[in-house]
């Protein structure tokens, strides 16, 4: 291909986003005028639904705009578009191209058809002289816009990929939960910003080509994960059998008494899908929930039965580990005068009071528990029964100092306790609670106000 003073060779852009291209129109441009022994070439096309190329080589800019502007409209009108010498050319259209290319005299371009049969662009080669085209070159240049059409279709699949994926990659960070997914080798292909933003202490180390196995060794020795202190290997292991054998899901605690809910799932190709959703709040409302049925809604100590239930729990592993057990029964004195002559509101704010007190003298795994009206029960692990009368009387003491009023008016409070213990294997929290509660009707029949440690007595009579 030969070029004079003012011709040109390059690429006009419009929008495209796939420079891949380029190269091959290029390499098609020079082959077309090689096989048609001309000066110039200028080809253009729609390569995507919204990216066109232009490409010449030979030809000033200036003949560009022509070609674009008056060859193209002309080849879409005619199907083809052949002038062996423009000055000689009467239509109209030809003469406007003659005029406007002083230095072009023989043209000839054929339209790029795609697969649908729509033109989609065109390629024209130009000569500086007057010449007659054959069948041959017609045969030529329509073999170079197929060449074309099919590079254009390529580049459309290309383009329609890249925004399928642009697209699939934004559904993905707008998703509310954290999103992931592993390749067949395990290795993080895509995680999304979400999933990074709950890994917070080890997110860093989240990024493409990481294994599994790797991310949750460092992020455990990042401390991302709660559950895993103080068995970490163990952890480590369990988890990664958890990951490579999916199905149900899963919870996992994060620090900050966050939790997650962990769905993973293989794909077709071997890899895995993961979604991380958070039920923090959801595991804080299960938590208030089974509070509020866990315990007495008026003093927040536990209900009957949950007591019944988390002492004989207690009695059971202590009696396998042979370790002492206590336990104390409470009773307000004299409660129902302070019903009859004060009011019901007056009473439960004694109730409330009182086991807030003495809540706060008891262990952090110390169980009591509202039996009944003014009645309590307290379960103290790994407690004989000499610490127990202890107890018991530092319970009897703040219940007596305690300095409570109701609509300005004191209200003095006291409490009778009865303490029992664990005595051997056939015991149940039935027959200890038994034994407590005689010793309770013990320190009633003696004065109230006391504490009285277990005894065995026959026909016991509960005071009024």
């Amino acid at each position: 291909m030969t070029e004079k003073s003012g011709d040109e060779t390059g690429f006009d852009i419009a929008g495209c986003g796939l420079p891949d291209v380029y190269p091959a129109l290029d390499a098609i441009s020079k082959v077309t005028c090689a096989a048609l022994n001309v000066p110039g070439v200028f080809l253009s096309v729609s390569v995507s639904e919204d990216d066109e190329v232009r490409c010449f080589a030979g030809v000033s800019k200036a003949d560009v705009k022509t070609c674009a502007e008056l060859i193209g409209p002309e080849v879409a009108r005619a199907g083809i578009l052949q002038i062996g010498d423009l000055k000689s050319a009467k239509r109209s259209g030809v003469r406007k191209i003659a005029s406007a290319m002083k230095s072009v005299r023989a043209v000839l371009a054929v339209p790029v058809v795609n697969g649908q049969g729509e033109t989609i662009g065109v390629i024209a080669v130009l000569d500086k002289k007057s010449r007659r085209f054959t069948v041959s070159d017609r045969a030529v240049l329509r073999d170079s816009a197929v060449n074309i059409s099919g590079l254009a279709v390529l580049h459309q699949a290309a383009a329609d990929h890249q925004a399928a994926e642009v697209e699939l990659k934004d559904a993905m960070e707008a998703l509310p939960d954290g999103f992931v997914l592993y390749d067949k080798n395990d290795r993080l292909v895509h995680c999304n910003r979400r999933y990074r933003e709950i890994y917070k202490e080890s997110g860093n180390l989240r990024v493409p080509g990481v294994k599994f196995s790797d991310l949750i060794r460092q992020g455990v020795y990042a401390g991302q994960y709660s559950d895993a202190i103080g068995k970490e290997e163990e952890w480590i292991a369990q988890r990664i059998h958890e990951h490579q054998n999916p199905g149900k899901p899963i919870e996992q605690q994060l620090p900050g008494d966050r939790w997650l809910r962990i769905q993973e799932r293989r794909t077709n190709t071997g890899g895995l899908v993961g979604f991380r959703i958070d039920v923090t709040e959801l595991k804080r409302q299960e938590r208030e929930l089974s509070r509020l049925a866990w315990t007495d809604s008026l003093t927040g100590a536990l209900n009957r039965h949950r007591f019944l239930e988390l002492a004989e729990a207690e009695l059971t592993h202590s009696q396998r580990h042979f370790r002492n057990v206590s336990l104390l029964m409470l009773d307000l004195d004299n409660f129902k005068k302070i019903n009859d002559c004060r009011g019901h509101a007056a009473g439960d704010h004694v109730l409330r009071a009182t086991c807030e007190s003495w809540q706060k003298q008891l262990r952090g795994r110390d169980l009591i528990g509202r039996l009944g009206g003014e009645e309590f029960c307290v379960l103290l692990p790994d407690t004989r029964g000499d610490d127990a009368l202890v107890v018991a009387e530092r319970l009897r003491k703040v219940t007596e100092l305690q300095k409570l009023s109701y609509d300005g008016e004191a209200i003095d409070v006291s409490v009778s306790i009865g303490t029992a213990v664990y005595e051997n294997i056939a015991d149940t929290i039935t027959s200890v609670i038994k034994r407590a509660d005689r010793s309770l009707y013990k320190a009633k029949s003696s004065g109230r106000n006391r504490v009285e440690a277990n005894i065995t007595l026959s026909q016991a009579k509960k005071p009024v």
